[in-house]
């Protein structure tokens, strides 16, 4: 009998977010150099290939063929305390890669395939064997790559919209230890996945406002379904009935589903001179959708064959402000700043997203010839704390969180 395990994915997804220092939540927005050195807010301006992730309409006032790639290293430290015994994260370091290609097919329809990351973490705690939030998890990694093939279309000198599809790619692997210095009570939890969405966007250059413009993005739920695994690190571990755990564990193959939530993005850019540009933008997620997770087997029915976990997680925003200021035909300097509000339940928390509410703040340069663009930026999150309770009743507090990000992007036109 085929049973379901409804968010497998998610165990893994709300750590790369919050330890390293991207979105609220695990979403990322690391899409170039360029965007995320003005804080994202390129919604409505700047157009370049990475512009596939950040608002495809943007893509139709593109030239001939143009490509890009690049990636953003994130440096990443949070500590997690359990009642009262705490323990930090080992410094990690995680690559997040992008690559972009768009082609103007004629004068009103523009090309693009984009192939970047939306969701990830990655981490592991130090001295995890003695310590009671090992229970929830000690180690964990979760990398994502979507491929995004997108149609613009320019309807008129002032409005361009553009549709595409999302192909996403899912590989995790999730360790924990139910009972502290008993290694036979540990357990792996591993899959992967291929799921599908897409997203719709606008663009409008009012000819009545010419230094103004407004972008906005639609991302629509994916559902994602998972083949994985669950070995554990002994004999079976039996009759675990409270939460977060219920079930008896033994080593079997899973099966699951995913819904990962729609969000809704939006930016008013301003450009008072040739030189100056400014943008402020909302992104909107509709975290509520990822309530909780629920794992169980494949095959022949178990006794309580499954985990449920329940997040609660809350609807949130993002909001940013950006600028760059051209300094002439080849360079250009930017810098940005984002409130990330965090979708965690303080009454469901865990051991996966150790940080609250983020601050992120960035500044980059660009360099730009007749074909070339070479595009960097540094940022630094500045996570808040946050305490609470998991749903066992015990006591939970985030603390330390902090992320350096460094990033880099190189573009060509043909």
């Amino acid at each position: 009998m085929k049973k379901t395990l409804t968010t497998l994915v998610v165990v893994l997804l709300p750590f790369v977010m919050s330890v390293s220092s991207y979105g609220a939540g695990f979403a990322l927005y690391e899409y170039s150099a360029k965007g995320t050195a003005m804080g994202g807010a390129t919604v409505a301006n700047g157009a370049e290939a990475a512009s596939l992730a950040s608002n495809p309409a943007l893509i139709t006032e593109l030239e001939g063929t143009q490509i890009q790639f690049g990636a953003t290293v994130v440096v990443a430290d949070a500590t997690t305390t359990v009642n009262g015994d705490s323990r930090s994260l080992d410094r990690n370091i995680i690559p997040v890669p992008n690559f972009y290609i768009t082609h103007k097919w004629s004068d009103d329809i523009s090309l693009g395939l984009g192939g970047f990351t939306r969701y990830g973490l990655g981490g592991e705690y130090q001295d995890y064997a003695s310590w009671a939030g090992s229970k929830y998890a000690y180690k964990m990694n979760l990398e994502t790559f979507s491929l995004t093939p997108t149609i613009a279309i320019k309807a008129n000198e002032e409005f361009s919209m553009a549709m595409g599809l999302e192909a996403m790619i899912i590989g995790f692997s999730q360790e924990a230890m139910l009972i502290p210095m008993d290694s036979t009570s540990r357990f792996k939890l591993s899959g992967s996945g291929v799921n599908w969405g897409g997203n719709f966007s606008l663009l409008y250059k009012p000819q009545w406002a010419e230094k103004w413009a407004f972008g906005a993005m639609y991302r629509t739920k994916v559902k994602t379904d998972l083949t994985g695994r669950i070995r554990t690190g002994g004999n079976p571990i039996l009759g675990m009935t409270t939460p977060p755990y219920d079930f008896n564990l033994i080593n079997a193959d899973v099966i699951g589903s995913i819904v990962l939530p729609d969000s809704i993005t939006a930016g008013l850019s301003f450009k008072p001179t040739d030189k100056w540009t400014f943008e402020t933008g909302i992104v909107g997620t509709f975290w509520s959708s990822y309530d909780q997770i629920l794992i169980q087997y494949t095959g022949e029915d178990k006794t309580n064959p499954f985990i449920r976990n329940l997040k609660n997680y809350k609807d949130t925003f993002r909001v940013n402000f950006g600028s760059e200021y051209k300094i002439n035909d080849t360079w250009a300097v930017r810098a940005g700043y984002v409130f990330d509000k965090s979708p965690i339940n303080e009454k469901a928390m865990d051991t996966m997203v150790p940080i609250d509410d983020r601050h992120i703040a960035s500044i980059g340069a660009g360099y730009a010839t007749d074909a070339w663009t070479i595009d960097a930026y540094y940022g630094r999150i500045f996570g808040e704390n946050l305490s609470g309770t998991s749903i066992k009743g015990e006591s939970v507090k985030y603390s330390h969180g902090h992320s350096d990000l460094y990033g880099i992007t190189v573009g060509y036109k043909f």
